[in-house]
């Protein structure tokens, strides 16, 4: 859940700490629908892509994620065996850590770009592309055909095969009522979908290989090691039209051959980057005082990256998850000098690239913002000329509220816009920062206001901001909560990590440089 578009405010503590009353709610929606699960309202949003694009995200409320991960959960220990062993992105942790449902990420991304790499030093060429639009242009029917046309090839008995058939066809059944247009679609930033998606493109792994292709793939990243130029084109020709059965295709604009001698070889394989790995090995010394050495070095290579306009790539992530591991190690002051200016550089960056907005914020809640910092980004967010993106807002609004800025003018703008925009996506971030700056009054203002028909997380946080009001003065709210919500107050109220607190805003736990290893990878 750490990758959310539009990540819980509290992480969904209160839920995932109370599992009696998640059994509840699941077993209450059987019985009230007669057996079949019903699935809550979905909500679509869009997402500013690293140009001038937009992604739309699909939002769905707690329970419906939970049964989606639990059928995957359940079918992928049948799947994954016969996946191609040249696909090298969420795939089944069979005998690895039980608390992880998909081996390490980072070691299978390693081997797929070292693969790569390794080819290319031998003087081979190699075909780089992905899939466009990948997540969105997956049909329904496709996905049903792909698991069902598997299911004789898997290893279980007649009875589980019936059981298997079910989970299928549920699966279906719920995805053509939460996706876009109920024919094309997945949830995107889930893992569930990018097993799915896995088994939807099986037959173009093994197709790829079966005519004789060096093939491999890291979800829609796709790299074919060729001989030669021609070999590589005629590659991408046969990939295209193995991709076209299940109506999908490359994106041309990141489609590219390469040979040991390209020029921008470097952007393909990140982890070659010299300055990365200088940094890395200081880091791996475990020693506290070289680590801090590399500070400047880390710094340097951070600001290169917001300056190139380069923040979507693994080298900053690299970056800000370095940082925010030195804040809380307590080797890197977040009042310094250096921390005052990647503020401002990070703070400068809203405006030009909004796609990154989520790791800007990321380190900026760990960085001890000045006045003149909060004020800067509170005048972005109300001018509605530039803060045009929902997410980016949504994603600034936390950042605020976790700083606790008192700004009358912010305050005016979070009114307005649940006074008249209510269904916009970064109003329930509204609610949650009046909250947190003991403006709890001006939330009980809209209880009036209040509908079942509203966005789970528009409901939900809602009930988050309105959890110190005396039950009185929330009798209009009787009788319009449904049973998915209710109890959300009393289950923040009782559960044991909040320690009796009030909390609107729960952070995810810091990385100390003893687990940086364990936790946090070069490349994330």
């Amino acid at each position: 859940m750490k990758d959310d578009w539009f990540y819980d405010a509290v992480r969904y503590e209160d839920l995932l700490s109370n599992a009696d009353n998640l059994n509840e709610i699941l077993s209450k929606n059987l019985d009230i629908n007669h057996g079949k699960y019903e699935t809550g309202h979905k909500a679509t949003y869009d997402v500013p892509k690293r140009a001038l694009g937009l992604r739309y995200t699909l939002e769905l409320d707690f329970y419906d994620r939970f049964l989606y991960q639990a059928i995957c959960t359940y079918l992928i220990q049948y799947f994954d065996p016969l996946l191609s062993n040249r696909v090298f992105s969420h795939r089944y942790n069979k005998h690895g850590n039980s608390r992880y449902l998909f081996k390490h990420r980072i070691e299978l991304w390693n081997t797929f770009e070292k693969t790569s790499f390794v080819a290319l030093q031998d003087g081979k060429s190699l075909l780089v592309t992905d899939l466009l639009n990948y997540f969105e242009q997956i049909s329904i029917d496709a996905i049903e055909q792909a698991f069902i046309g598997m299911i004789s090839d898997i290893k279980a008995s007649g009875s589980e095969k019936n059981t298997i058939r079910s989970a299928v066809s549920t699966l279906r059944t719920l995805l053509e009522k939460w996706c876009y247009n109920n024919r094309h679609g997945l949830p995107q930033n889930r893992d569930a979908s990018s097993f799915i998606a896995n088994v939807v493109l099986d037959a173009v792994d093994k197709s790829m290989v079966k005519k004789g292709y060096d093939y491999f793939r890291y979800v829609d990243d796709i790299r074919i090691i060729c001989d030669n130029q021609h070999e590589a084109k005629r590659a991408l020709n046969d990939l295209i039209f193995e991709l076209r059965k299940l109506g999908l295709n490359i994106n041309s604009k990141k489609t590219i051959i390469l040979d040991k001698d390209s020029e921008d070889i470097g952007e393909y394989f990140p982890s070659t980057d010299d300055t990365m790995t200088l940094i890395d090995s200081m880091w791996r010394s475990r020693s506290k005082k070289i680590i801090a050495k590399s500070i400047p070095i880390l710094y340097e290579f951070l600001k290169e990256q917001i300056e190139k306009g380069e923040t979507q790539g693994r080298p900053f992530r690299y970056c800000i998850n370095r940082f925010k591991t030195l804040i809380s190690s307590n080797l890197f002051a977040s009042k310094s000098i250096l921390a005052q200016d990647i503020a401002d550089s990070l703070i400068n960056e809203f405006e030009s690239q909004p796609v990154s907005t989520d790791q800007f914020c990321k380190l900026l809640k760990d960085i001890d913002l000045t006045d003149d910092h909060l004020k800067r980004i509170a005048d972005y967010l109300v001018d509605e000329m530039v803060a045009i993106h929902c997410w980016q807002n949504y994603q600034i609004l936390l950042l605020l509220a976790h700083k606790g800025y008192d700004y009358q003018p912010l305050i005016d703008h979070c009114k307005k816009l649940i006074s008249t925009s209510i269904e916009r996506a970064e109003v329930p971030a509204c609610f949650i920062y009046l909250a947190s700056i003991g403006k709890e009054n001006e939330v009980e203002a809209f209880i009036k206001l209040f509908e079942e028909t509203w966005s789970y997380q528009h409901q939900r946080y809602f009930l988050i901001a309105l959890q110190n009001t005396p039950v009185a003065r929330l009798k209009p709210l009787f009788g319009k909560v449904g049973y998915r919500l209710k109890g959300t107050v009393d289950r923040l109220r009782s559960n044991k990590n909040f320690k009796g607190e009030t909390v609107y805003l729960r952070d995810f736990n810091q990385t100390l440089i003893t687990d940086i290893y364990d936790e946090v990878s070069p490349y994330e």
